[in-house]
């Protein structure tokens, strides 16, 4: 009777799954709240985006949590993956999908958003993006600090054309309609008055009521900001403006960087450093960007470096630093789920101040599991060849079967228009997501079964932008 009894208690125990519950929709929600302030589930297509809130329970560490946003045709418009989620009872999320001037306000009709645990779905709801079929649309082409030039059709000499900026207290404001200077044939040119670093909108309007999708641009500072790492070490950007997962807001136009064998967060200027070592682990109830540093620079702005880990700082307050000097070790403090630094720029010294559109003037060292050097190549097998074409900020994913026993997994991506950029995911069966940033990946001993392939449209004018994808094993 013990052995029977000794028996029975090994027996494992079957994990309850993390299940959804709370699944709510609107246009307006409060991030540090993490909760919906205006519930919808219609949304006009010069919406800023639309919001998605759930609470997920019983989540157990190491469970793969994805949102997916699905557009009428069902593809995935938008996926946000969630990595190294904690063990918790109960986690809230929050997730956007930007419409106003990206692909969804080209998409009108019955959206789908779906919550995605350990592959399969948990919850989901549908939505609708209203838009009227029109021909009237712009694409932007050029941005000065006199003139905007944009191809147009359906346009006539009497379409205005209005610029908008959004602000988070009064939404999308027009704040310039204009009038032609130049037209030839479906290019116009329109003089613009200065414009600060901010995203705007440019709407065409006909007499007779008629109007085009919002098309974006955007103004960056011209303040010369280098990429916060050290160029020995290798690193991937996980996020970047305009992220559904938490790249809203304040936080739009913010970067997430992650190390792949890196450590240390670097100054992108120079400048007098704030330092805030909070003493902060991770924490992923509270919407908090952790332990930061923030540095004012002598032309007014300010450059934030958030989710640091506590007792690394290299750097005090008051000290002055210049682009490239170590600040602290990268980290997970904060609402972090994966180790990663978070950098954005404002016009003020708080880091929960609104964010401004800026570039990196270097290019970024970013790898994920690249060949092994030095390791002699098999002879190329022939490649099949996907192709596809996608509106800016949209997705395309297709499946792809690996073999029992395949030595290598390797996909390829690329384009010819050197004005657009596109981003490659790779995701295997078991959840584990790899993402190269120099458009080509090689995965030694491939686990077998469907693998996901996607690729996301990241830069473009709001045209049709085309791209091919060659995936092969061995």
């Amino acid at each position: 009777m013990r052995t029977a009894l000794f028996t029975l208690l090994l027996l494992p125990f079957p994990i309850q799954a993390a299940s959804v519950s709370d699944l709510r929709l609107g246009s307006l929600a409060s991030e540090s709240a993490c909760s919906i302030t205006k519930s919808s589930t219609r949304f006009s297509a010069d919406s800023q985006q639309a919001f998605v809130q759930f609470n997920a329970r019983g989540v157990h560490a190491g469970d793969q949590l994805r949102i997916d946003w699905v557009n009428p045709g069902g593809s995935v418009s938008s996926s946000v993956p969630y990595e190294a989620l904690p063990a918790a009872a109960n986690l809230c999320f929050l997730s956007a999908l930007p419409i106003g001037g990206f692909a969804p306000a080209t998409q009108p009709g019955a959206w789908t958003v779906r919550v995605i645990i350990n592959e399969n779905v948990a919850g989901q709801a549908r939505f609708v993006i209203e838009g009227a079929a029109t021909n009237l649309a712009a694409r932007v082409v050029q941005v000065t600090d006199q003139e905007l030039v944009i191809d147009a059709t359906g346009a006539t000499s009497d379409t205005s054309i209005n610029i908008a900026r959004y602000t988070p207290s009064g939404g999308w404001q027009y704040i310039a309609p204009l009038l032609a200077e130049h037209q030839d044939g479906n290019r116009i040119t329109a003089p613009i008055p200065k414009l600060d670093a901010a995203e705007y909108l440019v709407i065409l309007r006909n007499p007779d009521g008629s109007q085009s999708p919002p098309v974006r641009f955007v103004i960056s500072t011209g303040g010369g900001y280098t990429m916060p790492i050290l160029t020995t070490e290798r690193w991937r950007i996980s996020q970047r403006p305009y992220g559904s997962y938490s790249h809203w807001g304040r936080s739009i136009h913010a970067y997430d960087i992650a190390p792949i064998d890196a450590r240390f967060v670097t100054a992108m200027r120079g400048g007098v450093v704030s330092a805030h070592d909070l003493g902060l682990g991770q924490t992923p109830n509270l919407r908090i960007f952790g332990n930061y540093i923030s540095i004012q620079h002598d032309d007014g702005e300010f450059s934030h470096y958030a989710h640091l880990r506590t007792g690394t700082f290299r750097v005090r307050t008051g000290q002055r630093v210049e682009a490239g000097d170590v600040l602290a070790e990268v980290g997970t403090s904060g609402y972090s789920f994966g180790r990663h630094v978070h950098v954005h720029v404002t016009k003020s010294a708080s880091i929960s101040a609104q964010s401004i559109p800026f570039r990196f003037e270097d290019k970024p060292v970013v790898l994920t599991k690249a060949a092994t050097p030095g390791r002699p190549q098999a002879k190329p097998a022939v490649r099949p060849r996907w192709s596809g074409e996608l509106g800016f900020a949209e997705w395309w994913t297709r499946l792809l079967p690996v073999p029992r026993g395949a030595k290598a997994l390797e996909v390829k991506l690329g384009w010819e228009d050197k004005a657009t950029d596109f981003d490659l995911y790779v995701v295997s069966p078991s959840g584990h997501t790899y993402r190269p940033e120099d458009e080509a990946i090689r995965i030694e001993g491939p686990e077998p079964g469907s693998w996901r392939v996607s690729v996301q449209a990241v830069r473009g004018a709001g045209n049709s932008l085309s791209f091919w994808v060659e995936p092969s094993t061995r």
